[in-house]
């Protein structure tokens, strides 16, 4: 039960040797709570219509220099199957706080997906009505993430203006979610100008305190159309909590040590400000579940909540090869099925049934080296070992390493403690069966 104090000490630590104590407990806790397995969320942005002011948000009303959109039931329901095509267990459907959006189109739209596919559904659609959260659950979605931001309720409202009359209490609005049965998310941004480390230690103590099933914790960043773009702090430097990875970071292993059992997503705010470690940092501490962007291009390009996210369009099947080979190189696994509060997939979480036979596993590492990775080793290279290894009637257990300093006669495949070289996924299996006739090291039952 770790308390504010010893929460204020770790945000303001900068010894490199005693944050890795704090890295290591939070991967621990991660390994021991929710597993190895990496759960992969496809992401939907719907809408980018937004009726509120907030200062920071490109999508702001206010903002005149962007382009509106609004995805057709057919568009989201075609990344829907992109979703499950691409073996994802859940589908996050996101917007701005849309009134477009109305509560039977979406409804119905949710019937149709939940019918049509065993995904869950997660909606983030900002502050909404009773009735409508009420209908949507009752159409199946499962759960709902929306941030608090900040506990500071003064610096909550200097970057949140309430709608109007309408007094925003996301607090309350969490609470009632709870009680209609959603899996509820929500979460904080770090380095808000204002934000101080007693704020920062308050947030995380209130994630605990709301017993949250998903925490999303990423950096603060401003949009340059908004009013907080390079603004400068009230607050002294010793005081102003830092936007930065390493305080992201902070943040999200204490949160997975406040709620140990969380799914903690590594944030695409991670990735834009660090674009080749962010993402690695924040699942090295803590983190379980990453977000692959569905969102048709011309779309995507919209969605420009704050600077250098629009930048990062790729077609879904390429950054999904991407984040599979970035996650089997951390030696982790990418999880299956809907992948709900324990963070495990659905076949992880039931017991075991009793039975003589123990299954048969073969271990397969594969180089994710840059080299390797360009010359074939990627996400549907993966797919193919793990297929040829299934129809062997083996179960596989494949994990990525980095390079084997041979680069020059990559992509390696190490089955067992036998590395061979040059290997091409259309020559695996003849290479399969070659190693399992000559009775090599690599099979556990």
């Amino acid at each position: 039960m770790m308390d504010r104090r010893e929460i204020l000490d770790w945000l303001r630590c900068t010894d490199s040797q005693q944050l890795e104590r704090l890295w290591q407990q939070a991967d621990r806790l991660r390994q021991e709570q929710v597993g190895d397995a990496v759960h992969l969320r496809g992401l939907v942005e719907i809408s980018n219509h937004c009726a509120r002011a907030c200062h920071y948000c490109g999508l702001r009303a206010a903002n005149q220099a962007i382009g509106r959109y609004r995805m057709s039931e057919e568009e989201v329901f075609a990344c829907a199957l992109a979703a499950q095509h691409l073996g994802y267990g859940t589908l996050v459907l996101q917007s701005g706080e849309d009134d477009g959006i109305k509560a039977d189109w979406l409804a119905g739209l949710i019937r149709r997906i939940k019918n049509a596919t065993p995904l869950a559904l997660t909606l983030s659609l900002g502050e909404r009505s009773d009735d409508a959260l009420a209908a949507w659950r009752e159409a199946g979605a499962d759960r709902y993430l929306l941030r608090f931001e900040t506990s500071d309720r003064a610096l909550y409202r200097a970057i949140h203006p309430d709608r109007g009359s309408r007094v925003s209490d996301r607090i309350a609005i969490l609470g009632k979610l709870r009680a209609l049965g959603y899996e509820t998310g929500s979460g904080v941004m770090v380095g808000i100008p204002g934000q101080r480390y007693e704020t920062l230690a308050d947030d995380l103590l209130l994630c605990r305190e709301l017993d949250l099933d998903m925490i999303g914790i990423g950096p603060f960043i401003a949009h340059p159309q908004t009013p907080l773009w390079q603004a400068q702090s009230p607050l002294s430097a010793e005081d102003q909590v830092p936007p930065t990875i390493d305080m992201t970071c902070k943040a999200v292993a204490l949160a997975r040590i406040l709620r140990p059992d969380a799914n903690i997503p590594a944030t695409t705010a991670v990735a834009v400000m660090n674009a080749s470690l962010g993402r690695e940092l924040a699942l090295r501490r803590g983190a379980n579940v990453i977000m692959p962007n569905l969102t048709p291009p011309q779309y995507r390009e919209l969605y420009a909540i704050y600077p250098g996210k629009a930048d990062r369009i790729e077609t879904a099947e390429a950054g999904d090869n991407q984040i599979r080979a970035q996650v089997l190189a951390l030696g982790r696994t990418v999880g299956s099925g809907p992948g709900g509060r324990s963070g495990r997939s659905d076949t992880e979480r039931q017991s075991p049934e009793p039975g003589p036979v123990p299954p048969v596993s073969l271990k397969i590492a594969v180089c994710m080296g840059s080299s390797c990775f360009s010359r074939g080793n990627n996400g549907q290279t993966i797919e193919t070992l793990r297929h040829c290894v299934e129809a062997a009637g083996l179960v596989p257990e494949i994990t990525g390493h980095l390079c084997e300093n041979l680069c020059t006669q990559g992509p390696h495949v190490t089955i067992g403690d036998t590395l061979y070289s040059n290997v091409q996924a259309s020559c695996f299996a003849e290479l399969l069966r070659h190693h399992l006739a000559s009775g090599k090291e690599g099979i556990d039952g």
